[in-house]
C-alpha cells in the first residue's frame, strides 16, 4: 500500500512539473518569439491557491525572458 501511494505521489509531481514547464516555454516565447531556444525549465515553486502550475510557469517564463536568467 505504501508503494502505491508513493508511486501516485511521484506521478502527480511529474504531471504538475510538466504543466509548469509547458507554461514556462509559452511565457518565454511570448516575450522572445517563437524561433528562440528556450532555456531549461527551472524547478517548480509552490503553486499558490487560485492559480495553476501552468499559470505559474507562464509567469516564470516571462520573468526569465525579461531578466535573461
Amino acid at each position: 500500500m505504501k508503494y502505491l501511494l508513493l508511486a501516485l505521489a511521484i506521478f502527480s509531481m511529474n504531471a504538475t512539473a510538466s504543466e509548469f514547464c509547458d507554461g514556462f516555454e509559452m511565457g518565454y516565447k511570448t516575450v522572445k518569439g517563437n524561433n528562440v531556444m528556450v532555456p531549461m525549465c527551472p524547478m517548480q515553486p509552490m503553486t499558490p491557491m487560485g492559480s495553476s502550475p501552468y499559470q505559474e510557469g507562464i509567469k516564470a517564463g516571462i520573468k526569465s525572458a525579461r531578466t535573461g536568467r
